[in-house]
């Protein structure tokens, strides 16, 4: 029988760890003594993440998949809250709360430097112009929005952020570029919208995938100066959905909402870095959940929000994504 040195032309590399390996790499765990795969996921898949400590929906959120941060939205019964929380990849923590109750905010960075801009507060509701900075310990209050509005598309990083959009007080176009200390009005969407995926890891590069009036498909792309069309989703409309879109060149997901037809969906659709198609349903049927807009849409994390299976329907359920093309280690046996 021929060995493997034979037909591959080297030898199986001794290692501590998948560290450096690549794709279809057959390698030699010393530490455990077997032989293992280093491949790649061939679909998205969803896990099931620590339960936040109390029901949300339409929350802002920061982060990545395992170093998020949470903040505001509407729980049972309360209409707004001021509560936040820190995510380490499997259990929440609670941290100081925000300055102002508020909900159907966005938030923009990573757990120990983000931005929440954009929300309302109160019964009837009054839309906020406030901004609130988190630096991994305290919030503190940062330069005010040109103008107030919730359900807004938000993405880049502390010193250099954009929101855009709306879906209140109404569906606005409205786009600003904030520095860390002020905000500056920008080059307006090409239509008004709002209550979408978006979560852009640079403010040169922000996709707003899906949301509203109605329900779109559309994927509007921020080049830091202009927008541009994005290839849009393949499937239905959607609006109060979620995800994570690192930029327009890198995978990304969109996830939940609602259609014309069904409220909420558990549809999922995947982009490559070039268009979206149909990819592993989310477990559970929701809309308007929060989602970290960092790290990469390969590993993105959705929590709360509207699902009308449960009860309470305000869940504090929690949904890690996979997505396909992910590396894996996979242990070799014989019999």
């Amino acid at each position: 029988m021929a060995e493997y040195r034979e037909i591959q032309g080297a030898a199986v590399q001794s290692l501590a760890s998948s560290t450096g390996t690549i794709e279809g790499q057959i390698w030699y765990d010393n530490a455990n003594g077997v032989f293992k795969l280093q491949s790649a996921t061939t679909a998205g898949t969803w896990a099931t993440g620590g339960n936040l400590p109390a029901g949300r929906e339409q929350a802002g959120q920061a982060g990545t998949q395992t170093a998020a941060i949470l903040a505001g939205g509407q729980s049972t019964p309360s209409y707004n809250t001021d509560t936040s929380f820190t995510y380490d990849g499997s259990s929440w923590t609670s941290t100081p709360s925000l300055g102002t109750e508020r909900r159907s905010a966005n938030m923009f960075g990573i757990q120990t430097a983000a931005v929440l801009a954009g929300s309302n507060s109160g019964q009837p509701r009054t839309y906020l112009t406030t901004t609130e900075e988190w630096d991994g310990s305290s919030w503190s209050s940062g330069g005010d929005l040109n103008t107030a509005r919730s359900g807004n598309y938000s993405g880049g990083t502390l010193t250099q952020g954009v929101i855009a959009g709306a879906s209140g007080p109404s569906y606005s176009n409205a786009t600003e570029e904030y520095n860390g200390t002020a905000w500056t009005s920008v080059t307006n969407m090409p239509q008004n919208y709002g209550n979408g995926t978006s979560g852009a890891d640079s403010q040169l590069d922000m996709n707003c995938v899906g949301g509203g009036p109605g329900n779109q498909t559309t994927n509007l792309v921020y080049d830091g100066t202009n927008w541009t069309t994005g290839n849009a989703l393949s499937g239905d409309g959607r609006r109060g959905n979620k995800g994570a879109m690192p930029s327009s060149s890198s995978p990304g997901f969109v996830t939940g909402g609602e259609t014309a037809t069904t409220n909420p969906i558990t549809t999922t659709e995947e982009y490559d870095g070039t268009s979206f198609s149909s990819s592993t349903a989310i477990p559970t049927a929701t809309r308007d959940f929060a989602s970290s807009n960092g790290g990469t849409g390969a590993a993105g994390i959705v929590s709360g929000g509207v699902s009308p299976s449960l009860s309470p329907s305000i869940s504090n359920r929690v949904f890690e994504w996979t997505g396909s093309g992910a590396p894996v280690t996979q242990t070799i046996t014989t019999s």
